[in-house]
């Protein structure tokens, strides 16, 4: 199980993004950057002009050719005191924003499915001559009493 979330994890964060229309590109960019104004709104969904202004640097800067990445990080570094970006970045240290929580999940799944199966298990046990002799020694205590 490990070994294929794993996987769906790595072509995920490799996938390409895909032929999109500029103006696709700029909606999706938009929904990953907090409006600077606003609380908890993005770009994308804000009416505010500062929104309204990011995403026409959005519009810019796709047009010229940049990738999602480089605008993301123009407009982080821009807005470095407010921290815009609501989805942190996919890459290095960042990453593990992303990695961590799934590894927990995986580990914590694994360390329930050994103590489950531990306490499932019964343990082989055989009946000794004094343990029979101990219950008829009881059972004779307790009838004549």
């Amino acid at each position: 199980m490990a070994v294929v979330l794993a996987a769906f994890l790595t072509i995920g964060a490799t996938r390409a993004s895909g032929a999109r229309s500029n103006a696709e590109r700029v909606d999706a960019i938009a929904k990953t950057i907090k409006c600077p104004v606003c609380r908890s709104e993005s770009v994308f969904d804000s009416k505010a002009q500062a929104s309204q202004n990011i995403r026409d640097e959005i519009a810019r800067q796709v047009a010229t050719g940049r990738t999602d990445g480089e605008i993301r990080a123009y407009v982080n570094d821009r807005f470095k005191d407010q921290g815009l970006l609501l989805v942190p970045p996919k890459t290095g240290i960042d990453s593990l924003v992303w990695v961590l929580p799934v590894v927990a999940v995986v580990l914590a799944a694994g360390g329930l499915a050994v103590a489950f199966h531990r306490w499932r298990t019964v343990p082989d046990v055989a009946v000794t001559d004094e343990d029979r002799s101990i219950v008829e020694r009881y059972r004779h205590e307790h009838e004549d009493g």
